[in-house]
């Protein structure tokens, strides 16, 4: 059942799901839906201008949720689930997969009063997502980084996007750490802390965000 609380001549913000945001008002309402009018007013998206790209490694269950849910909350742009070596989870339906993660993406952009819905690709195995990823800035947290941290990396820039690579619950191989580096994909620390692989993606989110909107 669908319920709307709003009577006609009452005035909403419509999203196309793209990044455009329109004025809009209700024209009337009806038992077979709404006619809505745009006013022809764009409002100014809230959308950050840098788009970043969260190559999550699949985790068990709720902790994958999770992780979409909070990191479309927090801004990501797009998600790409990764197979790594570790991951401890075999998909079979990859597509059945994809499907309830865009849900739970769509869902929280809505929560959250996203301009867009990011965009939740179907799993790629790791040396796939470390060739796919293009972004001029590309940062991969290792427990083992030498003391560079998301602020050095970034340098005061304000880069068109920025990937961001977060291991299994058992963390990266080393063969998978020499191939991200290899394609250029810098180890960052995230302070003195490992975190869990559903609260790692969420935290360098916020933590870009905070570097970014400053």
């Amino acid at each position: 059942m669908s319920v709307i609380r709003m009577r006609d001549g009452e005035e909403l913000v419509v999203v196309d799901g793209k990044g455009m945001v329109f004025n809009a008002s209700i024209k009337e309402c009806g038992k077979k839906g709404c006619v809505i009018e745009l006013s022809g007013t764009v409002k100014e998206s809230h959308e950050m201008q840098t788009r970043i790209t969260l190559y999550q490694s699949v985790s068990k269950g709720e902790r994958m949720d999770m992780t979409i849910q909070k990191s479309v909350e927090l801004g990501v742009y797009r998600i790409v689930p990764v197979i790594s070596e570790r991951c401890v989870v075999r998909l079979d339906g990859k597509k059945d997969k994809s499907e309830r993660w865009q849900k739970i993406a769509l869902e929280a952009a809505r929560q959250s009063g996203r301009d867009i819905v990011p965009v939740v690709t179907e799993p790629v195995p790791f040396a796939e997502a470390v060739r796919s990823a293009s972004d001029s800035i590309k940062v991969i947290p290792w427990e083992e980084a030498s003391g560079v941290d998301l602020k050095d990396v970034i340098g005061g820039r304000r880069p068109a996007g920025i990937s961001v690579f977060i291991g299994p619950e058992g963390g990266y191989t080393p063969s998978e750490t020499d191939m991200a580096r290899a394609a250029g994909i810098v180890p960052v620390t995230l302070g003195s802390r490992i975190l869990r692989t559903e609260t790692a993606g969420p935290a360098v989110l916020a933590m870009i965000n905070y570097e970014l909107e400053m």
